[in-house]
Order: C-alpha cells, then structure tokens, then sequence
C-alpha cells in the first residue's frame, strides 16, 4: 500500500494522475468510474465542477454533460452528506426526491447503472470532491479487502489533486479565442467539433490548445479542463 502512496505523491500533473487512477481502477475489475472535482464549498454536480468519467457509454456522458441533466443527480451529494461510501441504491431513496430527480434514476436504470456505489473524498479549505465506483455486481459480492483498497486510494488521490491545485491561485491570461476553445474542450468536443464550431482548421485548434497547457502548465486537456475550472476561467 505504501509503494502506491509514493506514486500518487510523485505526480506533479492533474492529467496524468487521473490516467493514473484510471488505469489502477480498470486493473482491479472496475468497469465503471467518475471523480467529480468539486470548487471549495461548492456542489458536486455544480456547473463548475469537473467530471472525470471512464467506462461509461458516450451516450450517458454527453447526458451528463448537459447542465439540467446533471443538476438532477442528488447521488454525490448524499454521499457527501452521508460521510461515508454508499450504494447508488441507497442513495437514490436517502431522502425525498423530485420528479427530476425519479427521471435521473429512470434514466440510470435504462442505461444499466445499478450496482455501483459512492465513495465521500474531503480535502483542506472545503475542497471536498466525490467517487463513483461500479464493479459490474452488487457490492456485497466485492472483497473487503479489495474494497478498503478501492476506497483509501481513491482518498490518496484526491488529497494529491487538492495539493496539485492549492498553489492555483493566479490565473493566467488567456485570449477571447483561446478562452473560447477551452470552453468547448471542457464541454468535451473533439478537436474537429471545435474546429468546426468556431470555423478553424483543427491544426487551428490543435495550436490553441498547445498554448493554453502551456499557459496552464498541463500536457492535456484533462489537466487544462481541471485547472481552468478551478480558476474560474471557463464555465460550463
């Protein structure tokens, strides 16, 4: 456990410890997760908050990308307010719901997200953010060790992002255009969506970019997204 600490506490990059995380998720037989990047005392499902998904359908994530959609998912923030991980199921019937929130379950179900749970990550400063696990199979078929596994690394990684961010205090300066792309990048459109949007070239785009991880100190648009988030830079 400890040799996984070490790495978490060698990245200096947000991008690159997401993958990371990723990759140590998909290695343990998760087939689904998320980690919501929450600004300090703000909600997990705010339109600044970062989501970083792996293994969901691309349906569902252009779903979620959308703000009246995401708004109706109460589930990270009763996980939160519950203080310790909780099944999605559980969460759906902690406290009375609205018919928007019944339509987001509805829509869980159809797309096959029920056997996952919620794990509550706190950081300093009220920078708390939130975990979304799902093996595929009830929770109870989970090993508890790899399980504790699961749940105090996902909370290495997070104090690691909260460290990564704390020294953002200064945004940089970005151009209209520059802004303009990082605003689309963050609603998750392709470098050719882009390019078309704002009738660049995408080698247009691809150079924008480079100067906006370069302004930002990133090497993708993960870490660009996360950061200019967090300064406040871009909206969603």
């Amino acid at each position: 456990m400890q040799r996984q600490f070490d790495i978490i506490d060698s990245f200096n990059d947000v991008g690159a410890l997401l993958r990371n995380a990723r990759e140590r998720c998909l290695s343990q037989g998760i087939i689904r997760m998320s980690y919501h990047v929450t600004p300090a005392f703000d909600d997990p499902v705010s339109k600044t908050t970062t989501v970083y998904a792996a293994g969901f359908s691309e349906k569902w994530l252009d779903q979620y990308l959308q703000r009246e959609f995401r708004a109706a998912d109460p589930i990270p923030k009763r996980v939160l307010q519950h203080g310790s991980m909780m099944t999605w199921a559980d969460a759906m019937t902690a406290a009375p719901n609205t018919p928007e929130n019944e339509a987001y379950f509805e829509a869980m179900r159809e797309e096959g997200l029920i056997h996952g749970f919620g794990i509550p990550l706190f950081g300093p400063n009220g920078r708390d953010g939130y975990a979304g696990i799902d093996f595929g199979f009830p929770i109870s078929e989970v090993q508890p060790q790899l399980l504790g596994t699961v749940r105090t690394l996902a909370q290495a990684e997070h104090q690691r992002v909260c460290v990564l961010l704390a020294p953002l205090e200064a945004a940089p300066a970005l151009s209209d255009r520059e802004v303009e792309v990082l605003t689309w990048t963050a609603r998750g459109k392709s470098v050719a969506t882009i390019a078309t949007i704002l009738e660049l070239s995408p080698d247009t785009v691809k150079t924008y970019s480079k100067r906006i991880y370069a302004k930002l100190d990133v090497t993708d648009r993960v870490g660009a997204v996360v950061k200019a988030l967090q300064m406040g830079l871009v909206r969603v």
